[in-house]
């Protein structure tokens, strides 16, 4: 398929002859005969009639249940069902595959307490696309639960930190978070909420989704990788361990100026554990000097081993920013 198609679907699940036409500047008709062309390759299959018609992709779906299911019977099933297509990955590409699919069924397993999780794998000559789905309790409910977070809105915000687990005693938390960083495309939707990494213009996005029982993951990585799985580790760890995180202050105003200490906390919650933090301000047109302060004197005092790296300021965030790092 072609990529905007290919784009078309990951972006919104299915694609309609006004989309394409829309996405590649061409008629309707142009348009209809691109994807009557992948109907007939077998590479889409209509759904509704007329102007309602949406065409979905022709990728197969495995079903599991999880008593007793390891994330590694899963590859090997995926892998024993998918062997000629996976057979044209290269090691690198394999390796990211194996990862995310992986992670992504231990979460379903472990954390969401589902009785089934499905996967499907498409793969085309210029990309690796992955769904995986379970019927739990949603991903967002589960770490807002563990966390005594107010909301799937901040637990989604949470999880873009990394090393957030309702199971410390068996997982690092970490999975996610690299899985996120790994590929090009990274959706998360459970409990209302839809958490989008798009690693190509380096952006994420909490947004409001169809409210679905359980967790859908979509994902999708260029071939050849833009990035490779060990490149992502480099960027955020040091002599293998996960030291350094971003976290993106824009999620936690939702569109608002940031003036209070209590917010300032919130953004700084569970981080203790890294040694670098990189404070990104995208997006953020002002703060207060409470916000400030709290950031940037009260909590460096209080971690002096922690390294804070405000990023993106425009002229405003940068005069608070700058004066609380004086006081300190």
């Amino acid at each position: 398929m072609t990529r905007h198609i290919d784009d078309l679907l990951h972006r919104h699940g299915w694609v309609t002859t006004s989309t394409l036409a829309k996405a590649l500047g061409v008629s309707r008709q142009a348009a209809h005969r691109q994807l009557a062309a992948e109907v007939a390759a077998g590479n889409l299959q209509p759904v509704g009639l007329a102007r309602a018609r949406r065409y979905l992709p022709v990728v197969p779906r495995f079903g599991f249940d999880t008593a007793g299911l390891s994330e590694e019977s899963v590859l090997a099933h995926v892998r024993g069902a998918r062997g000629a297509a996976l057979g044209s990955l290269s090691n690198p590409e394999d390796r990211l595959f194996a990862y995310v699919l992986t992670e992504l069924v231990n979460n379903a397993i472990d954390h969401a307490y589902a009785r089934r999780v499905s996967v499907s794998l498409d793969i085309q000559s210029t990309s690796v696309a992955l769904d995986v789905v379970d019927d739990g309790i949603g991903a967002f409910a589960s770490v807002q639960a563990g966390r005594g977070l107010a909301s799937p809105l901040e637990a989604a915000a949470e999880i873009t930190k990394g090393k957030v687990t309702t199971m410390p005693e068996r997982h690092s938390g970490e999975g996610v978070f690299f899985t996120s960083k790994a590929v090009d495309h990274f959706a998360m939707s459970a409990n209302g909420v839809e958490l989008v990494i798009d690693n190509f213009i380096d952006d994420l996005t909490i947004r409001a989704a169809p409210n679905h029982p359980g967790t859908s993951v979509r994902l999708r990585f260029s071939r050849p990788l833009v990035r490779s799985l060990q490149a992502v580790f480099a960027a955020w760890t040091d002599e293998f361990e996960f030291t350094r995180t971003r976290t993106v202050v824009k999620l936690f105003g939702l569109g608002r100026d940031f003036v209070s200490r209590s917010e300032a906390r919130r953004v700084l919650q569970g981080l203790e554990s890294f040694r670098e933090i990189i404070v990104d301000f995208q997006g953020v047109a002002g703060i207060g000097q409470g916000f400030a302060d709290e950031v940037f004197r009260v909590w460096a005092l209080q971690h002096p081993a922690i390294r804070l790296v405000p990023t993106n300021m425009v002229d405003e965030v940068r005069f608070f920013v700058e004066r609380a790092e004086r006081a300190r």
